[in-house]
C-alpha cells in the first residue's frame, strides 16, 4: 500500500453515485484516498453513503448547500474558492485528485487541483456533444477538463478516440462505473424480477440548464408532461433545480392538480432504480439516466435535441428532438406496456479505473 493519498473530489448526486463503486474499490484494494465534498449538492448524501457503504468525507468545502438556483449557485462558487484556495497547501503532495463528469464541480475541482500542483485525473473523460453550446455549460467543462488532466479515463472507444491528440495518458475502461453502482443498486433483490413495466406508469426526470432555463422549452417540457399524465400515471422525480423552477412558475398548480401525476421528492439510488424498473417508460434529460435506462433495457425517450452519449440509441433509447409530436408518439406507443429486464456484465469498469491509478508515475 502507498500511504500517499489521492483526493477524490464529489461535487453532484450524480457524480457521487458514479464515484462510489470506486471508493468501494480502492477501500478493497487498500489505496489511500482523502474524500472531499465540495458541496455542489448535499442533497440525499447521507441516503447515498447508506446505500452503497461508504464512508463519511474527510472535508467538506461548503457543507449544507444545494445549489439549485441562479443565486444559491453564485454563493456555492464564491464559498467553493474561499475555502479551495485555503487547502491548496494541504492538497500539495496527493498523488493525483480524481475529478468526475461535466458539472462546475469537475471543472473547480480540477483548476483547484492544478493550482495546488497535483496530477488530475478526469473520470468519464472524452465525451463530446459535437456542439460547443449544447449542452450548455457541460459541453465546455469536458473540453476544459481535458486540458487540464494527465491521466483521461474514457467510458468507451469513441470517447477515448476524441481525445486524440491531449496531453497525457488515454484510458479506455470499457464500460462506465455506473455499471457497477446499477449492479449493486439492483442486489438488493433476492431475484430481480425478469420483465419491467408491470407498474403501469412512466417516470419522468429532468433537470438540465437548458430545459429549465429556456422558457419556450420548459414551458413546452410541462405541457407535455400533463398530456403524458391524461394517458397513464405518471411519476415526476423533482430534482431540487426543477423543483424550484416548478413553484416560480405557472405551472405548479396544474401539476399538483392531475390526477394521475405524482410529484416524487429525489430518492435514495436503489429506491430510484426499483421505481425504473417498474415502470413501463421513462423520460428524462439526464445523461446517467439514458446509461441506466440503456443497461436495464427500459423504452426511454431523451427530452433533449442532442446528446453526447451513444448508450441505446436505436436500441430502445430515442431521441426526442423536444419535438411535442414525437414525445406523445413515444407515450402512446409505451403505455401500458413492459420489456425485459437486461442482465448486467459482470466485468468491473471501476477495477480498471484504479488498475489506472495504481499504474500512474510517483
Amino acid at each position: 500500500m502507498n500511504d500517499t493519498p489521492f483526493l477524490v473530489l464529489v461535487g453532484t448526486k450524480a457524480q457521487f453515485i458514479k464515484t462510489a463503486p470506486l471508493l468501494r474499490e480502492m477501500d478493497r484494494r487498500n489505496v489511500a484516498y482523502q474524500l472531499v465534498y465540495t458541496g455542489q449538492h448535499s442533497e440525499t448524501f447521507d441516503l447515498l453513503e447508506a446505500a452503497f457503504g461508504t464512508r463519511a468525507p474527510d472535508d467538506q468545502l461548503v457543507p449544507g448547500t444545494e445549489a439549485s438556483t441562479h443565486g444559491s449557485f453564485l454563493a456555492w462558487t464564491l464559498s467553493f474558492w474561499w475555502q479551495a484556495i485555503k487547502r491548496l497547501r494541504r492538497w500539495r503532495g496527493a498523488r493525483a485528485g480524481l475529478v468526475h463528469g461535466d458539472t462546475a464541480s469537475t471543472l473547480f475541482g480540477a483548476i483547484a487541483l492544478r493550482l495546488a500542483g497535483v496530477p488530475v485525473v478526469h473520470v468519464e473523460a472524452g465525451l463530446r456533444s459535437t456542439r460547443l453550446l449544447e449542452p450548455f455549460p457541460e459541453e465546455i467543462v469536458r473540453r476544459l477538463v481535458s486540458r487540464l488532466a494527465r491521466l483521461h479515463l474514457a467510458p468507451d472507444r469513441a470517447s477515448a478516440a476524441n481525445l486524440a491528440g491531449v496531453r497525457g495518458t488515454v484510458v479506455d475502461t470499457r464500460g462506465n462505473t455506473l455499471r457497477d453502482a446499477l449492479a449493486l443498486a439492483l442486489g438488493r433483490w433476492p431475484a430481480p424480477p425478469r420483465a419491467g413495466g408491470l407498474g403501469g406508469y412512466a417516470v419522468v426526470s429532468m433537470h438540465r440548464a437548458e430545459n429549465l432555463g429556456r422558457k419556450e422549452d420548459f414551458d413546452l417540457l410541462m405541457g407535455e408532461v400533463l398530456h403524458a399524465a391524461s394517458m397513464l400515471p405518471v411519476r415526476f422525480v423533482l430534482h431540487p433545480a426543477t423543483r424550484e423552477r416548478i413553484r416560480a412558475s405557472q405551472w405548479s398548480a396544474r401539476l399538483e392538480a392531475a390526477p394521475q401525476l405524482q410529484l416524487l421528492e429525489r430518492m435514495d439510488y436503489p429506491d430510484f432504480i426499483e421505481l425504473l424498473v417498474g415502470s413501463c417508460c421513462l423520460l428524462t434529460d439526464g445523461g446517467s439516466n439514458q446509461e441506466e435506462a440503456a443497461m436495464l433495457g427500459l423504452p426511454t425517450l431523451l427530452l433533449r435535441r442532442a446528446t453526447e452519449r451513444l448508450d441505446g440509441l436505436d436500441n430502445g433509447i430515442e431521441l426526442s428532438h423536444l419535438k411535442p409530436e414525437a414525445i406523445r408518439a413515444f407515450v402512446a406507443r409505451h403505455a401500458g406496456s413492459s420489456w425485459t429486464l437486461r442482465a448486467i456484465p459482470e466485468d468491473s469498469p471501476s477495477a480498471r479505473v484504479i488498475e489506472a491509478l495504481e499504474a500512474m508515475p510517483r
